[in-house]
């Protein structure tokens, strides 16, 4: 089975709207169980904090904060990784799909997308995701 991260602008967004590539790619994990999701503390407050900003219902981000916590495998990063300079706060995701062995990191974020590759981890969009998971035999 895949290992994933999913970055907080995909999550966020597959969340909150019902139509388009994120909500598929959450529904590919939340319902279908395509995929496995790995996340770290650190990711899921940055989650919540974002759906907090947004005025999200507190009953809806405190059920997300459930299923996370209780779907998604935690890991917990042993290795510091600085390679985004112009934003050090995307650099969790790599320490999370590193100590994770994950396959992809799914982003929209330009500055993990420009990295296209990490370590072997490919970093690819939702659409993109999505064409994967509809042509393999998972």
């Amino acid at each position: 089975m895949l290992k994933v991260v999913i970055d907080t602008n995909v999550f966020v967004s597959g969340v909150l709207v019902e139509a388009g590539n994120p909500s598929l790619v959450v529904k590919a994990w939340k319902r279908a169980r395509k995929y496995q999701l790995f996340i770290t503390e650190e990711i899921i407050q940055e989650n919540l904090k974002v759906m907090h900003r947004l005025n999200i219902d507190t009953g809806i981000i405190a059920d997300w904060d459930k299923v996370i916590r209780k779907d998604a495998i935690s890991v917990a990063p042993t290795r510091k990784i600085e390679v985004i300079k112009e934003d050090p706060s995307d650099n969790k995701f790599l320490e999370c799909a590193i100590e994770a062995h994950a396959d992809y990191i799914i982003s929209g974020d330009k500055h993990l997308k420009k990295l296209v590759e990490f370590e072997g981890i490919k970093i690819i969009d939702a659409r993109k995701f999505l064409n994967i998971l509809s042509g393999s035999r998972i």
